[in-house]
This record gives structure tokens, sequence and C-alpha cells, in this order.
């Protein structure tokens, strides 16, 4: 009898080992195909497989799937995984912060928040606006460099010709923190779709540097990634923000890095967009249309200080 469970025990060991292995040499051969530029039909097909298998977000995998006789899927793995590699020789540590930089909307269906969570190396997503609200160049400055705080933020009208005065736009129950992804858990979001910054002309990318040259860039440990795929000049390339989450986390994992993930994007609803604000207010808050999220001028009074994530962690939960 004893016998017998031992070597019951001994199997499923054995079974769970082989398991692993499998993994350890599947995980081997996507990085070599992530890294790779001239791939293979069949490790086109197995990248794209992989990928699905691991994203939780139906609108991520409709989108994979819908591209994936396509290059937009390699050239976004393999845009993250050389941005990654430029921007981690400024960094001294294994524990870091990544900044998103991206248009943005957002849309149905809603989802859990932890889908854009996939792997541990990404420790969590913060998001900065509202719901349905746009932010300015300037907070999206503020965001990448870290000095922004729940505090600075100042909302009004982004619309000329509105009639509904600034105060209204302010949203009603505002966190004193940002919206951290990973204390929301399965709570639902909408869809965040980001699309492509058109380097060198794109207002938002020339006023970012503008405020770059004047205040500073980011201190060391934080990696600044401008979407911006190469090719993508005068056209936009729109993506599941979950489907930018689960490529950066694969990237992260293949370095031996952890990150915090910041996105700076607008999170205005895309028109048409059927999502309902009593869901949108009770997972954050949500304001109303045309707003905009600028910073107050507290944060350029500390413009010889930075404020990294870890620093404020009790405000972001």
């Amino acid at each position: 009898m004893a016998k017998a469970m031992w070597l019951t025990a001994f199997e499923n060991m054995k079974h769970e080992l082989g398991m692993i292995q499998h993994i350890f040499w599947e995980m081997l051969e996507v990085k070599h195909i992530i890294e790779s530029r001239n791939r293979s039909p069949e490790e086109k097909k197995k990248l794209v497989q992989f990928v699905v298998n691991q994203c939780q977000d139906e609108g991520g995998k409709q989108w994979l799937q819908e591209n994936s006789e396509s290059e937009a899927i390699f050239d976004l793995f393999h845009f993250l995984q050389e941005e990654f590699d430029k921007e981690k020789t400024k960094t001294d540590c294994k524990d870091i912060d990544i900044i998103f930089v991206a248009h943005g909307e957002i849309k149905a269906p809603m989802f859990p928040a932890r889908c854009l969570l996939p792997l541990p190396s990404i420790r969590d997503v913060l998001l900065y606006s509202p719901w349905n609200c746009t932010m300015s160049a300037d907070v999206v400055y503020g965001v990448a460099t870290g000095r922004i705080q729940p505090e600075d933020r100042v909302f009004s009208c982004g619309k000329e010709g509105c009639h509904i005065p600034d105060s209204k736009h302010q949203p009603d129950k505002l966190p004193n923190s940002w919206n951290s992804m990973r204390e929301a858990g399965g709570q639902k979001i909408p869809n965040i779709i980001v699309s492509t910054l058109r380097k060198p002309e794109d207002g938002v990318w020339k006023r970012v540097e503008y405020l770059n040259d004047k205040y500073g860039r980011p201190e060391k440990n934080r990696i600044v990634i401008t979407f911006s795929l190469p090719g993508a000049i005068g056209q936009s390339l729109r993506v599941p923000f979950s489907v930018i989450t689960l490529a950066l986390s694969l990237v992260l994992h293949f370095s031996s890095y952890k990150a915090t993930v910041h996105l700076a994007a607008c999170l205005g609803r895309r028109e048409g967009a059927l999502l309902s604000e009593d869901d949108l207010k009770a997972q954050y808050a949500c304001a109303k249309d045309k707003t905009v999220m600028t910073p107050s001028k507290r944060m350029w009074l500390n413009r010889d200080s930075v404020y990294p994530y870890r620093v404020f962690k009790a405000l972001f939960g």
C-alpha cells in the first residue's frame, strides 16, 4: 500500500516536472521568435497561438486573431523588445517603472481589470485620468517624470463653445489615488484602445519634448516608451491595451525585470460607445463628455524634484 502511494506520488511529480520543462522550452522558443526578424510561417503561427492562449481579454484575443496574418503583431512585439532593450541601459535595478505614451480611448465591452496584469513581471498598471476624460500633454509629462500627484489634477472643458461650466466637469467622488488595476482586481473596466503617435510632427510629442528640455527628463529607472511604430508615420495603428501589457509582460519576463506600467493616454469615450456611466463611476470615477485633465501650477513648483512611484506607494494603494 505504502509502495503504491509512493509510486503514484513519484509519477505525479514526474508529470509535473515534464509540464514545467515543456513550458520552459516553449517560452525559450517564443523568446527567440520575438527577438528574430526572420520568422518562418510556422514560427509566426506558434507566436500568435501562444499569445492568444495567454490573453485573458476577449477583445484582445479578437484583435490578435484578426491580425494573425499581418505583420502588425510581430512588429508590435519587436518594437516593444527593441525599445525596452534600448532604454533599460539607463536603469540600475531590476524593479522599474515603464511609462507607455500613446493616444487612447475607451469602448465596450468591459472586462476584469486584472486582465491587464497577465504575468507577475507586471506588478501593477496605473491609470491617471477618470474614465471618459482626456489628458493634456503637460499631464503626460507629469506622468513620465513622476511629478504629478493626485492633488495636482485640474478638470475643465476641452471643447470650445461648451456651455457646461468648468466646475461641472469635476468628477464626483474622485478618489485621492490613481486607478490601480492591481487593487481593482475583478472590477470591470472598459476596453482601452491605444493608437500610435506620429513622431516627430505629433502635437503631444512636440509638447512633451519641449517640457523635457525645459524642466528635465525622467529619472534613470523610469523607462518611457512612446508608441510610434516604424512605418506608422501618417497612419494610426489601434491596439487593445491588454495586448500591449501582455507583450510587455513577456518582454519583462524574458529580461528578468519587474515593472509598474503607467499609461499616459487619454481615456475619453469613443463616439457611440455603449458604456454605463454608473459602472464607470463604480470602478473609479467618470467625467462628463469633453472633459480634459490638466496639471495645477503646484506640479511645476517642484521642478527640481521627481517623485517615483515607490516613494508615494501609499497614494497608489
